[in-house]
């Protein structure tokens, strides 16, 4: 089961934050991480410029991210990571990966990638850096849902999901002022929430005509009780760090996904999605292409 559900009677659009338990609690690890960190290498391998983008400007941050990162995983992982330090001599080993790098901090030189995008092969999680301004200046995003770092780079961290229905600007400079005052070492944390036919990570724009063709080919055949086996519910863990030197914001994305049968075997959490689905709002329901199956996903729900 998704060890995240962001999901309550009764819609509501907010943005939802609430403080992250601990700053160090940036990146996670699970039984998917070998998996996942494999995928993503591969793909940054295949498409390097695709899934990872930085501006010139950035190396501090990028530091500062990486730092963070590694911190918060030999602190929680132990078993599974350590990092040893002797100035700005750092000695990092991933025992799941059964690696050992030897890098000096702030020396790009040091390491064989630029520093967020080499911190981003040891995690699942997806990493973006915004700016003082909150504009998206680096980013490697693998497993995106419905967006590309191409298309957002140099904007506004509010339009990453632009245009997103329902939203007001109220709403807009609420997001905007809780942005602008998230301090150092206090984290924010959030989860968004989809339903999806595959269990595909990487649902970036890239992939956008294969799923539209794969949704519509599984909403003209789907049977409603064959709903919970082949519709995914998708979360994503969303962490907004400050980067206390730069001044930057590191937006971490954890993705979750699970078979909308496995989450039902839960009754109360059946109820609570049954409730959900039925008061989305159409647009939304359109944006988060979701409208093909709705009829058969809330006439499953209702089962519950």
């Amino acid at each position: 089961m998704l060890p995240y559900f962001p999901f309550a009677k009764g819609f509501d659009l907010k943005m939802g934050t609430s403080p992250l338990r601990d700053e160090f609690c940036v990146a996670e690890c699970d039984k998917h991480y070998l998996h996942e960190v494999s995928l993503k290498r591969k793909m940054l391998t295949e498409n390097p410029e695709w899934y990872f983008l930085a501006n010139p400007n950035t190396s501090l941050a990028q530091w500062e991210a990486l730092d963070l990162i590694l911190t918060g995983l030999a602190k929680n992982y132990p078993q599974h990571f350590q990092l040893s330090k002797e100035g700005n001599l750092w000695n990092w080993k991933n025992f799941l990966l059964n690696e050992t790098h030897t890098f000096v901090w702030g020396d790009s030189n040091t390491l064989p990638f630029q520093p967020l995008e080499w911190v981003g092969r040891q995690v699942q999680e997806d990493l973006i850096l915004l700016n003082a301004d909150l504009i998206v200046v680096a980013g490697q995003l693998c497993f995106p849902s419905g967006w590309s770092l191409s298309d957002k780079m140099n904007q506004h961290f509010i339009k990453v999901h632009a245009p997103l229905p329902q939203i007001t600007d109220n709403m807009i400079q609420s997001a905007n002022k809780l942005l602008e005052r998230i301090p150092a070492h206090k984290p924010v944390v959030r989860n968004n929430w989809g339903f999806r036919v595959c269990d595909w990570l990487d649902l970036s724009t890239r992939q956008s005509e294969a799923y539209r063709k794969l949704l519509q080919e599984t909403a003209s055949s789907l049977q409603i009780e064959d709903v919970g086996e082949k519709v995914f519910v998708r979360v994503e863990h969303q962490t907004l760090s400050r980067l206390p030197q730069s001044n930057h914001i590191l937006f971490t994305i954890h993705t979750y996904q699970s078979k909308l049968k496995d989450e039902v075997t839960d009754s109360q959490r059946a109820k609570v999605l049954a409730d959900f689905v039925q008061q989305v709002p159409e647009d939304l329901l359109a944006y988060k292409q979701m409208l093909p199956i709705t009829d058969k996903l809330k006439a499953y729900l209702a089962g519950f």
